[in-house]
């Protein structure tokens, strides 16, 4: 009777925050504690729902077979042949699931593992599982046998921000509402950070490894999950988008001199800038400034801290300044996608669209190249381009890295 009480108090809670528009459970701060814990009277206050991993606790509702905008990961995964539903900025942690096999031109059999696509949380029951070919984060000393939601997410939700200066601390005024929308703290009250993201301090249990980068200051759009053919999505990033990524991917910081890493964190420049707002798709550079903007190919908002300005920003199409700055979100997604190396689009392939329309391994016959869709149907490179139509791009689209450089 106890765990029904709980889980029957969790329910309303959950109903009621959902109800009244809020951001959800969280509302950028603690939930209720039954809703994650066991029972205070039986399990007692420090103990998970029994029988479950941390990252199967969040999955519960962020894996829930319902529209709502909070759904991170489709669930059950999706069968061959058919993609993940969810078109979150994060991308879909069921991408994980997918395994994606073709034939190269010359014969040879290739494979897109599902554990390339995005960060590998441990969740047994929704079918994710530790990473087999990384043992820690690239870059970092995390474990990835450790890894889960709560690796990178606070679920108490202690980092707010508390002024207009973007100043994020682990206490203080109290939490009145979520970060992550565009609501100030005022003199009494403070807001969520940004998805709940933890900061400085930071530490989980089983590991060692403590960030000491603080949560960066973003605004996103209310509505947010869904396809992208009649407009973008835009998070509007402020500062520290890419220098919170340190906090378990620390040596890829040190970019200079090395052929293999993009550097992240640094301004566009003059001249970059200007390319990304002329450039439209392939063999077409008429774009202007004001609706410049592509959420494929997104960028920082300099270092801008106030979410009054990044709420402005998250309505705007336009595209960046000199000041604005390439970020790791820039070419990733933070949660998964559906190609290696959680990446926005295919950066292992030259070419995005053959003929006007995306190659698929249901097209070989008109003469397609199927490796160039990562063994991806027609419709499953749809949707990992987030539902836009093959219109959208040139008629052999170039990598979109063209978007900043222009080379096709």
């Amino acid at each position: 009777m106890r765990g029904m009480k709980a889980a029957i108090a969790f329910l309303l809670v959950l109903t009621v925050d959902i109800a009244d528009g809020n951001a959800g459970f969280h509302n950028g701060g603690t939930g209720a504690c039954d809703g994650c814990h066991g029972s205070l009277a039986g399990a007692g206050f420090s103990a998970l729902q029994p029988g479950a991993t941390t990252s199967e606790i969040c999955l519960r509702c962020h894996a829930a077979a319902r529209p709502e905008d909070y759904q991170v990961a489709t669930s059950p995964a999706p069968p061959h042949g058919v993609p993940p539903a969810s078109l979150t900025p994060g991308g879909d942690f069921a991408y994980l699931t997918k395994q994606y096999y073709w034939s190269e031109a010359n014969g040879a059999r290739a494979v897109s593992p599902g554990e390339r696509h995005g960060h590998n949380i441990v969740a047994p029951t929704y079918a994710y599982f530790t990473d087999t070919t990384l043992t820690s984060s690239p870059g970092g000393t995390y474990p990835s046998d450790a890894l889960s939601c709560i690796s990178c997410h606070d679920p108490h939700g202690n980092y707010r921000v508390t002024d207009s200066a973007g100043s994020v601390t682990a206490s203080g005024n109290p939490v009145t509402g979520s970060g992550s929308y565009g609501a100030s703290p005022s003199a009494t009250d403070a807001v969520g950070s940004y998805r709940l993201l933890a900061g400085r301090g930071y530490g989980t249990r089983g590991t060692s490894h403590e960030f000491v980068y603080d949560p960066p200051i973003a605004v996103a759009p209310r509505e947010y999950n869904r396809g992208e053919d009649s407009g973008d999505t835009r998070v509007a990033y402020g500062k520290g988008s890419s220098e919170w990524c340190l906090n378990c991917h620390g040596g890829l910081s040190n970019w200079q001199g090395s052929a293999h890493l993009h550097p992240s964190g640094v301004a566009l420049g003059e001249a970059i800038a200007k390319t990304y707002n002329h450039y439209v798709k392939s063999g077409d550079l008429s774009g202007n400034e004001s609706g410049a903007f592509t959420s494929l190919v997104p960028f920082q908002s300099g270092d801008l801290t106030d979410v009054r300005q990044l709420a402005s920003i998250a309505t705007s199409h336009a595209g960046p300044k000199g000041d604005d700055k390439v970020m790791c979100l820039t070419c990733h997604r933070a949660h998964a996608s559906a190609f290696d190396a959680i990446t926005r689009w295919d950066t292992k392939e030259t070419v995005l669209t053959v003929n006007g329309a995306y190659p698929g391994t249901d097209a070989v016959s008109q003469g397609s190249d199927p490796g160039a869709a990562g063994g991806k149907t027609r419709a499953e490179y749809r949707i990992a381009m987030y539902d836009r139509a093959p219109s959208h791009f040139g008629r052999f689209q170039r990598s979109l890295c063209n978007k900043c450089h222009a080379r096709d």
